[in-house]
C-alpha cells in the first residue's frame, strides 16, 4: 500500500490495508459496520494472543527466568519483531515522530510496562485464573476515565456487560481453586500474586483510554508501538544482559521469544489499532475474552483445572464480550 492510494497521510503499515480509506463522509459512514467489526476482530485476536502470557510466563519461571529476565528480554523480543514486521510492510521502518507525539508514546510505554511488570509478577504468585480475573476489572477503570477525559458514553447495554464481566471474573477469582485454595510451588504466594493482578487491572484500564486518545489524534499505530517497545528496550537492556551469564538451555529461549513477539509485540500492536475503531470501554469489555483463553491455555499448558464456579464466570465473560461487540446509539 501506498500513500498515492488514500487522499491524506494514513498509516502504511496498517496489518490489513485498512488505511483509513481517502474517500468522502458517505463512503466511509457506510464502512463504519467493518470498521467496528475489524476493531472487534483485532482486540478478540489480541486476547487469544494474551492468553498464552500466564501459563508461558510459569513455564519461563521453569527454565530458570525471573521478572527481571522476562521484562527485560520481552520488549527488546518485541522491539525487533516490529522492526521485522514493519520492513515487511513497507519500504522502511516506521520511525518518524514528532516531540508531542513522543510525550504521549513515552506514557504510553511506562504504563504498559507497569500493566506488563505487574501481571508478570503476579504469575509468579498467584493461580493464571486468579492473574487473568483480577487483571479484567480494567473495564470498571476504563468506563470511568473514558468518560471523564475522553468523554466516551457507556450505553445501557455495555453498563451491563462490564457489570456481567466483572462478576465473572469475580467467579474465578474467588472460586475455591482460584481465591482461596493452599499455595503451591506455582502459586506460593497467592495474596501478593492477586494484589498485583489488580493492579496490572487498574493500570490496563489507564491505558486502552490513553491509546484511545492516540488513536483520535494520530494515524501510524504502527510507529506509536515501535516507539513504545523501543523505549523499554533501551530502559531495561542493562538487566538483559545480566541473563545471559546464568546458563539458562536453548529451550528457554526459544519461549522467551515466542513470549516477546505472540504475547507480547502482536497484541499490544492490535490492541493499538484497534482503538481507532472502538471506544476505550468497548476494547477492555472485549479484552475480557483473554480469561477463557488463558484458562484454558493454562488447563494444557501447566494442568491447572478451574472449578465449575470458574465455568460459570466464564460464560459471563463470554456474554459480556458479545455484548460489549453491540453498538450502541
Amino acid at each position: 500500500w501506498n500513500t498515492r492510494h488514500c487522499g491524506s497521510r494514513v498509516d502504511t503499515h496498517f496489518l490489513f490495508a485498512v488505511c483509513m480509506r481517502g474517500e468522502g463522509p458517505h463512503k466511509r459512514q457506510r464502512n463504519v459496520h467493518t470498521d467496528r467489526f475489524t476493531g472487534v476482530a483485532f482486540v478478540l485476536a489480541a486476547a487469544a494472543l494474551w492468553g498464552a502470557s500466564g501459563p508461558l510466563t510459569k513455564i519461563l519461571r521453569i527454565h530458570g527466568f525471573d521478572i527481571t529476565d522476562v521484562l527485560a528480554w520481552r520488549y527488546l523480543i518485541g522491539f525487533l519483531s516490529l522492526i521485522v514486521l514493519s520492513a515487511s510492510l513497507s519500504k522502511s521502518p516506521s520511525f518518524r515522530i514528532g516531540a508531542a507525539r513522543f510525550r504521549s508514546v513515552l506514557l504510553m510505554a511506562l504504563c504498559i510496562f507497569g500493566v506488563n511488570a505487574a501481571f508478570t509478577w503476579s504469575n509468579f504468585f498467584t493461580t493464571v485464573a486468579n492473574a487473568i480475573a483480577l487483571s479484567f476489572t480494567a473495564p470498571l477503570f476504563a468506563a470511568v476515565l473514558g468518560w471523564v477525559f475522553l468523554g466516551e458514553k457507556v450505553g445501557f447495554s455495555h453498563r451491563v456487560a462490564i457489570g456481567l464481566g466483572v462478576f465473572g471474573v469475580s467467579l474465578v477469582a474467588f472460586s475455591a481453586h482460584a481465591g482461596s485454595g493452599s499455595p503451591t510451588g506455582l502459586s506460593p504466594n497467592i495474596p501478593l500474586g492477586n494484589s498485583l493482578a489488580l493492579l496490572s487491572g487498574f493500570l490496563f484500564g489507564w491505558y486502552v483510554v490513553i491509546a484511545r486518545r492516540f488513536a483520535q489524534q494520530q494515524n501510524d499505530a504502527m510507529a506509536g508501538t515501535i516507539w513504545q517497545f523501543l523505549i523499554l528496550a533501551v530502559l531495561l537492556l542493562p538487566f538483559g544482559a545480566l541473563t545471559l551469564g546464568k546458563g539458562i538451555a536453548l529451550a528457554g529461549y526459544a519461549y522467551l521469544l515466542l513470549y516477546g513477539t505472540l504475547c507480547t509485540a502482536a497484541p499490544i500492536l492490535m490492541l493499538n489499532i484497534s482503538s481507532r475503531f472502538l471506544s476505550a470501554h468497548e476494547v477492555s469489555v472485549l479484552a475480557l475474552s483473554e480469561v477463557p483463553f488463558s484458562i484454558l491455555i493454562g488447563m494444557i499448558l501447566v494442568g491447572e483445572f478451574p472449578t465449575v464456579a470458574s465455568w460459570a464466570g466464564v460464560a459471563l465473560i463470554l456474554t459480556a464480550g458479545f455484548l460489549g461487540s453491540v453498538e450502541h446509539e
